[in-house]
């Protein structure tokens, strides 16, 4: 796997196993679930947690770089229930590390903002939190 996608399977599984949302990298998720994808929100089932890497930092001379996580959550049609499944990732990822995520050393993530998206065409209501990712990259010509 490439470095950004381990960090994406590693905030996955463990929200999959806080039993936040349930993590298939297979994608097939049952009615009734709350599906964790990598960049492209579901049509089904109706309650979703999204992880996008969007952006990173690198250090010049060191492995040091910030990985940005957007963790998109979507709900039913109480604006209550995407609060309550945005904080149950916040619970889970803020101020949490170190973690090894296949090569990607992990030692800190934190919430840097969060927002309410409003509903999508199906009525479900949404909202966005932004997570910065402090890791370690592996790279052959850094130390």
């Amino acid at each position: 796997m490439s470095f950004l996608v381990e960090i994406v399977d590693g905030l996955a599984r463990l929200l999959d196993a806080a039993e936040v949302a349930t993590y298939r990298p297979d994608g097939v998720y049952e009615t009734g679930e709350t599906a964790i994808t990598d960049t492209v929100m579901p049509d089904r089932p109706d309650r979703a947690v999204v992880l996008t890497a969007y952006d990173t930092a690198n250090s010049q001379n060191v492995t040091d770089t910030t990985v940005f996580v957007q963790a998109r959550t979507r709900a039913g049609p109480d604006p209550r229930e995407v609060a309550a499944l945005d904080d149950a990732v916040f619970d889970v990822l803020h101020n949490s590390g170190p973690f090894l995520f296949g090569t990607a050393r992990v030692v800190l993530i934190t919430r840097q903002s969060a927002a309410p998206l409003g509903a999508d065409s199906a009525g479900r209501f949404e909202r966005t939190s932004n997570y910065t990712v402090r890791a370690h990259r592996p790279h052959p010509r850094l130390e």
